[in-house]
């Protein structure tokens, strides 16, 4: 509007908010600029991350099992991209399983007894298993995905190899945030069939924008992870002799009054050892993610909660779905009744609805030196 000949001008702060504003919505779009990270822990595996992107790279290692996990984090915090699951099991056909198979399906998390299962029914089952609790969730469509089985099949055939039978399919889901807004998210999953055993890989997103925008970013993220031969060398030398240990192991086990105490408490110890060792790292993008992660909406924060398979705890009589502001939280691996957290180191206990004291000194430790605390997300 003119007025006697010149041009009205908003306030200088309200053109400051609204560059940051635009600054931000930037940073959070679609990009294919990415920068390479490393796994900061076993150097299994190295990937592309989106740049100016939160992003953690993780090897969740069991036995001769390996989980690669990626996770980036849009700056607004309202875009997630993540591939891997760190407790997706290798299948085993029942069938074929013998004895110690069959033993090693019970002790260990990464391995699991079951029959096939094509992607278009596993896919839709773990989408609704993973994110099912987030509010007013909706899986409304399920779909084949052909172009990814013609990649997987040359992927064989320029091996030499003659592709498996394989089946790839996508759920897509929408769900709401604290304040309302309506998340779109997609998971895709391939499943492969080696008569003895079977393997599932699984990606997806979740973003209050369009899925089809971040698709490209995915993929592109997905595609870029490499192996480090060093680390597979290594897990082959060591095979034989880890395989030699988790037998070793299993019948101590089995021996001592307080096995199943041991038992539960093996996937607390083995997340704690990747958490503190990333963290000795000094890994940043790590420490960034847990920073973004702490901002965050709630939903979101359990969406990503969901994706690595932890628990946000702080101290009890902190009410469910709290954010970290004025007590301290603490990332544990999800799945126990009950944990305790020693604040001094933040190294935690998890257990069965009956973990307490007398359990604690059975471990190990001593009770006192730990406080009990409570999920939040």
């Amino acid at each position: 509007m003119l007025l006697g000949g010149c041009v009205a001008t908003p306030p200088a702060q309200t053109l400051v908010d609204e560059r940051r504003s635009e600054a931000a919505v930037d940073a959070s779009a679609p990009t294919l600029e990415t920068v390479r990270v490393a796994d900061p822990v076993d150097n299994a595996f190295s990937v592309e991350v989106p740049v100016g992107w939160d992003s953690v790279a993780y090897n969740a290692h069991e036995g001769d099992i390996d989980q690669q996990v990626v996770t980036s984090v849009s700056p607004d915090g309202r875009t997630v991209l993540y591939v891997g699951d760190p407790k997706m099991p290798a299948y085993w056909d029942p069938d074929s399983a013998d004895g110690l198979t069959r033993q090693l399906a019970d002790w260990l998390d990464l391995m699991e007894l079951r029959y096939y299962e094509p992607a278009e029914f596993y896919v839709p089952e773990y989408t609704v298993t993973k994110f099912g609790a987030l509010p007013d969730f909706d899986l409304y469509a399920v779909n084949d995905v052909p172009e990814l089985l013609v990649s997987l099949q040359q992927t064989y055939e320029n091996a030499g190899l003659t592709p498996p039978e394989a089946h790839a399919s996508e759920a897509r889901f929408t769900y709401s945030t604290d304040d309302g807004t309506l998340m779109n998210g997609i998971v895709t999953g391939v499943t492969i069939n080696f008569g003895v055993g079977w393997q599932v890989f699984v990606q997806g997103l979740a973003t209050d924008r369009t899925v089809e925008d971040y698709l490209p970013m995915l993929s592109a993220m997905s595609s870029s992870r490499i192996d480090n031969p060093e680390y597979q060398e290594r897990l082959r030398q060591e095979e034989a002799a880890q395989m030699a240990r988790i037998q070793a192991e299993i019948e101590a086990m089995t021996a001592r009054a307080q096995a199943s105490l041991a038992w539960i408490q093996q996937s607390a110890q083995r997340h704690q050892q990747r958490m503190n060792a990333i963290w000795a790292q000094g890994d940043a993008s790590m420490q960034n993610y847990y920073s973004r992660m702490d901002s965050m909406d709630r939903t979101q924060q359990g969406f990503l909660n969901y994706i690595n398979e932890e628990n946000t705890v702080a101290p009890l009589g902190t009410p469910s779905g709290a954010g970290s502001a004025g007590a301290p939280t603490w990332q544990v691996d999800s799945g126990y009744d009950r944990y305790w957290v020693d604040p001094s180191t933040g190294n935690y206990l998890g257990g069965d609805i009956n973990f307490g004291d007398s359990q604690i000194r059975e471990l190990g430790f001593n009770p006192s030196d730990y406080e009990e605390v409570t999920v939040i997300r």
